[in-house]
Order: structure tokens, then sequence, then C-alpha cells
């Protein structure tokens, strides 16, 4: 399968080489030197550089920009130069990302902030169907998850793996990206495309922390995957005895509910057909 070589236009969209209107172009020394100056901080030299014509949304040979990589290494100063120069904050990289997912997954809060006061779309998504929100509960940044949740990222978007950023926070061990998520909204019935709850994903990852959060949302402890397999299963593989204790806990708990509610239903049933039969005779 022969290459792509990607390029930016004018606009800052990703396109094609052989896409109309938009001519594929080399990396050159001065893209180089934009990147170098970004990189470095040097404001001077990146100001100059700008007023030469570079594109501060062209793709190098491995697909980053200057304008990625400011935001994914949290350079808030090279940022500012080209967000005051106008550069387009649509513009991704070859993963699809905008500056505003590299920033999340970086943990750069100032530069999240700075970017969503330039109105960088808070729920664009990347190649795997990622939005920047994915990308802070995936590293647990607390401070980007409440801006962007603030700015009214969808808090339930799922992803490829149909996986909502809750479910990514406690598949990675995040607890305190779960909390945060879970007092924005986030549903923890929710399932990826192998039928795992947020729950099972945290017991899966031997995460007592995060488990423990998503109890306390009475998130369902008896769901099963696709191979049949509950929290209490994945508990037990961790070999952790907090971990197993604190599930099975909750499994007894929730099985005296429903025995509960199994009598409270038939008792109800039965007063009905008695006062059914009062009636007839």
């Amino acid at each position: 399968m022969s290459s792509i070589n990607l390029s930016v236009c004018n606009n800052g969209a990703v396109i094609g080489q052989s896409a109309r209107g938009c001519t594929s172009t080399e990396w050159g020394k001065y893209d180089e030197r934009l990147m170098k100056a970004a990189e470095n901080g040097d404001i001077e030299k990146l100001t100059a550089t700008l007023k030469k014509g570079t594109s501060p949304t062209k793709l190098d040979p491995e697909g980053h920009s200057a304008f990625h990589v400011a935001a994914s290494k949290g350079l808030l100063n090279s940022l500012n130069v080209f967000l005051e120069n106008g550069v387009n904050v649509k513009a991704v990289d070859a993963a699809g990302k905008t500056a505003l997912h590299l920033a999340a997954a970086g943990g750069h809060s100032m530069c999240v902030q700075k970017l969503l006061q330039c109105k960088c779309p808070v729920d664009s998504t990347d190649l795997q169907g990622r939005t920047a929100l994915h990308d802070a509960a995936y590293v647990g940044c607390k401070t980007a998850i409440k801006m962007l949740c603030d700015s009214g990222a969808s808090i339930d978007a799922v992803d490829a793996d149909d996986r909502s950023p809750l479910l990514l926070a406690a598949k990675m061990s995040q607890p305190g990206a779960c909390q945060m998520l879970v007092q924005f909204g986030a549903r923890s019935v929710l399932r990826d495309k192998q039928n795992k709850t947020a729950l099972i994903l945290a017991c899966e990852s031997s995460c007592k922390e995060a488990v423990d959060v998503l109890l306390k949302t009475k998130a369902d402890v008896s769901a099963v995957d696709i191979y049949g397999h509950d929290a209490y299963h994945y508990a037990r593989l961790s070999q952790k005895p907090d971990l197993i204790t604190l599930v099975q806990h909750a499994l007894e708990k929730n099985t005296k509910e429903r025995k509960c509610k199994m009598v409270v239903l038939l008792s109800l049933h039965v007063a009905i057909t008695e006062l059914a039969l009062a009636g007839g005779s």
C-alpha cells in the first residue's frame, strides 16, 4: 500500500497529497526553525519565523506540527504566540488530534484553559473516536476534566471501543478522574464492546479506589461481560484481599436487596389476588 503524504491547507485541515485545492510541500528549514523555536520557547524567533509565512499547523514527516507540539508539551508561551497570530484551532495532526486533545493528554490544564477560551472544539474526535475528555480521563487530570465538562464536553461520548471517559478512567486506574466524571453525571451503566462496565474494568485493573467510587454510584455489581464474568471474578484475579472483600460485600448486599424486592413483589401479588377473589365472590 502506498503511503499518503499529509499536508495542511491554509485553513489547517489535514488532507492527502492528491486532494484538490492544496499543494503538498516538503518540510523545509523554516518549518524546522519554527518547530525548534516553539519547543525552546524562543518567542522572538517564533514570531519572526511566523512573519515569513511559515504555517504553525504544517505537519512534519512524523505527523506533528509546531502548534500541536506546543500544546502536547504544555508550552504555554509558544501556544499563546500561535493563538495571537490566528492559528486554526481546529487543525488536527496525523492521529486526528486537535491541540486540545494533546494538551488534555499531557495534563496541561493551563493550555487546556487557553484553548477552550479560543474556542477550540471541545468534542472533536480523533481517529480512535476519542474526545479531549477521553484523553484527560486517561491520564487522570482532574483539573482538565472539570474545565472540559464546564465547557460542555459530552460526558458519555464513546470511542471506537464504545468506551466513555468514565470507562477509560476505570480501565486506567484513575480513581480521581472517576470521581470527577461521576460528579458531572457520567453513567456507570455504559458498556464497551466487550460488554464490560466501568466497575468490571476497575476490578480488572485491580484499582480498589476506583471500585469504591463506582460502588457508591450504585453500579451494577452483578453485570457480566461477553465472557460471562462479573466484577467479583476480576476482583479475585487481582489477588488483593481488600478489593475482593469490597466487591464480595457489595455482591452480597445486592443479592439481599434483590431477594427483599422479590418478597415484596410476591406479597403484593398475593394481596392483589386475594382482593380480586374477594371482590368476585
